[in-house]
This record gives structure tokens, sequence and C-alpha cells, in this order.
């Protein structure tokens, strides 16, 4: 950022002010690097040249603002776009719903769908997705369900994301039949699993006690030809060995070195 400044210290050496784009890259700029009071800053200087934000400085906004846990001025923002008559797209609302699933703020999720209704936004691909894993996260199984249903009716096909994020709440609940219906699906969609979704059934069999499962899936990975990474090693090694499985996990050991 010294370097920025310096640019701008020309600038205002050549009488040129920066205009609605600059403003929108620089508060990208602070905004990702987690600099929010730099942030405030250059909305007062926005305010203060009279330049008004439009629909890329509120999305960039709510983004930083939205990742760093700020949601009071998230809303005073969603605000002061009602006031100008700025429609929040799905972006915006996309970027919302994952924040606060990350920080567990169901309630707020729910409102921010309802507002999304209210804005005839339908819900698309990665939206799902968010709202799934932090649905997964709380075990709120009958809404994930509702979610995938929502989602035929929509026609939208989920991706190799969505079969991820279903396959690790169905698994860390141990609901492995759900779990084989989603691989039945991915099947159905010609979608072939892939390191991490091994990975994340092999840690879930794992941690059921599921051993001849766990080594059912090591055997697919050898017929598809996927090969274990350090975290598949890491995840089997744990397995095995408080399983006292020590001849499984021997060849496990083996493979590592070889690999």
């Amino acid at each position: 950022f010294k370097e920025v400044n310096e640019v701008l210290h020309q600038m205002a050496q050549l009488n040129i002010r920066p205009d609605l784009h600059i403003f929108n890259t620089l508060i990208d700029c602070y905004g990702k690097a987690k600099k929010l009071d730099e942030v405030s800053l250059l909305r007062n200087e926005m305010t203060r040249l009279n330049i008004t934000p439009d629909i890329v400085t509120f999305s960039i906004l709510i983004d930083c603002y939205g990742k760093a846990g700020r949601f009071n001025e998230v809303n005073k923002l969603l605000q002061q776009m009602k006031q100008a008559n700025i429609k929040p797209g799905i972006i915006i609302f996309s970027t919302l719903i994952d924040c606060c699933g990350k920080a567990g703020m169901l309630k707020q999720m729910e409102e921010l769908r309802e507002q999304m209704k209210q804005f005839n936004i339908t819900l698309e691909l990665q939206t799902f997705n968010s709202l799934i894993d932090c649905y997964g996260k709380v075990k709120n199984f009958d809404e994930v369900s509702r979610l995938r249903n929502e989602m035929t009716r929509l026609n939208i096909t989920p991706d190799s994301v969505t079969f991820s994020t279903l396959i690790k709440c169905y698994g860390k609940a141990e609901r492995f039949k759900e779990v084989n219906e989603v691989l039945h699906q991915m099947a159905q969609l010609n979608i072939r699993p892939d390191l991490h979704i091994f990975n994340t059934l092999i840690d879930c069999y794992g941690k059921a006690k599921k051993l001849d499962e766990v080594s059912l899936l090591r055997n697919e990975m050898t017929r598809l030809n996927i090969k274990p990474g350090i975290v598949t090693f890491s995840i089997l090694i744990d397995c095995y060995g408080k399983a006292g499985r020590f001849k499984e996990l021997n060849e496990v050991l083996q493979q590592m070195k070889e690999a």
C-alpha cells in the first residue's frame, strides 16, 4: 500500500481527482487486506467529494464487512441501498448467506432468504451449496432435504461442491443411507467422486468404525486411478490406528513410502 499512496499523492499533485472506479478498486484492495479503518476513510472521502456509490461499491463493501463479521455495517449498507433504490442482486445475497452461515447466524440467514423472496430473487447453485453446508453443520436434515427438493423443482443441477457438502453433512451424522443416495445420484449424473470426496467418505466411515467400507473405498480409488494424498494417509492412519488394525496401518505406511 506504500506504492498505492504514492500513486494517489501523484494524482493529487496533478489535480486528478479519483473517480468512482478508482474508489471501488481501493475499497476492494483494502477490504481484502482486512484494513477496514482505511475502508471507512475511503467511504468518508467519497462522501466529501460527492461521489455516489454504485452497485459495485455496495457489493464490495458488503463482501468485506460480511467476511469480517461486521453485520451492523452490512445492515446499514442494505438500508442505504434501499434508500438509493438500488436492488441487491444474487451475488450480494449469496455472499451474505455464506458469511452468516459460517458465523452460525442462522436467524440472520433466514431473514436474508425472506428478503430475497421480497426482491423476487431466485436462489442459485452457489447459494444452495452455502445453505446446505450451514444446515448440515447444525444437523437440520429436514431443511437440507427441502433445499434438495427445491433445487429439483427449480431444475438446478447439483455440482461436485453440492455432493461433497451433502456427503460431509450426512456422513458426519452417520446417515449412511443418505450418503449412498447421494453417491447414486452422482453416478446417474456421471459425476465421478474426486479425491476430496473419497477423503470425506473414508473419514466418515472410519470414525463410524465401518472399516470394511473403508477398504472398499480404497479399492474403488485404485480402480479409478485416484492416488491418495497426505490427507488420505492421515485419515487412514488415524482410523486404523484407533481400531488397532495394525496390519492395515502398516500397509498404509508402506504405501506412503512408495508414494
